[in-house]
């Protein structure tokens, strides 16, 4: 869910579609704050989000993954809410950012809670499995 919520955001800064204002382009000299603030952290969260899945998939710490990545949406999503130049250049990136921010804390919230009741269901509380004697 955190990987789906992680594409949902990408969808929504790469392809979403730029206002006909010619007064709110990036051109003008807010591509570099864009560029610098917004687009690269994206580059390197999906750089680490890729890498995490191919760990996941080798290790099998899909719950680690799903954290990670979730949490890492959550943040990203959350910033570029409050970039309120970018919502303006693109003004329906906000259709993409709060579902993907809801599906990545959801995605933090089932994982986190799948971990719990994995480990509340290998060591259930009281039972003393040690051999006696």
């Amino acid at each position: 869910m955190a990987f789906v919520a992680w594409l949902l955001v990408m969808v929504g800064l790469w392809l979403s579609p730029t206002s006909p204002d010619p007064r709110l382009d990036l051109e003008g000299g807010g591509s570099f704050a864009a560029a610098l603030t917004v687009y690269l952290p994206a580059i390197g969260i999906t750089v680490a989000a890729v890498v995490m899945a191919i760990v996941a998939a080798c290790t099998r710490a899909w719950v680690t993954a799903a954290v990670t990545v979730g949490g890492m949406t959550a943040l990203f999503s959350a910033w570029t809410l409050s970039q309120d130049y970018l919502l303006d250049y693109r003004p329906s990136m906000d259709f993409y950012l709060w579902p993907g921010l809801t599906l990545a804390v959801l995605g933090v919230v089932l994982a986190a809670s799948a971990r719990s009741s994995r480990e509340a269901f290998a060591d259930p509380v009281g039972v003393d499995d040690r051999p006696t004697g």
